[in-house]
């Protein structure tokens, strides 16, 4: 048998860091969607995608949210949390998503 202990202790470390990274980033987004709201004229606001899940984030993961009411501003949005996040952002658009109830259902609500 090999003694894994090094390599056991640096994968606990990682993750740690990992998660420590993703709950951040979190932090971040969930704030500069609710400073930017009146702004952007966003009527609703959703996180979802790997940023909800500690065991899915890593260090090549992207940012996905979900807004509805600014159809026209998406890309700017999608701008502002890029910069806000140090990622890179997917925005999905619920004005026009064909099942914008499923997005909802499987994603954390920042504001309504």
């Amino acid at each position: 048998m090999f003694d894994t202990s090094s390599f056991d202790r640096a994968l606990k470390k990682r993750r740690e860091k990992q998660d420590r990274e993703r709950t951040e980033c979190l932090r971040s987004v969930t704030a500069t969607l609710k400073r930017i709201r009146d702004e952007y004229d966003i009527c609703e606001a959703y996180v979802t995608g790997a940023l909800l899940f500690e065991h899915s984030w890593n260090r090549t993961s992207h940012v996905a949210v979900a807004v509805g009411g600014c159809s026209m501003r998406v890309l700017d949005v999608m701008k502002v949390l890029e910069d806000a996040s140090g990622r890179t952002v997917d925005a999905i658009d619920l004005d026009m998503h064909p099942f914008p109830e499923s997005v909802r259902n499987w994603s954390l609500m920042v504001y309504q």
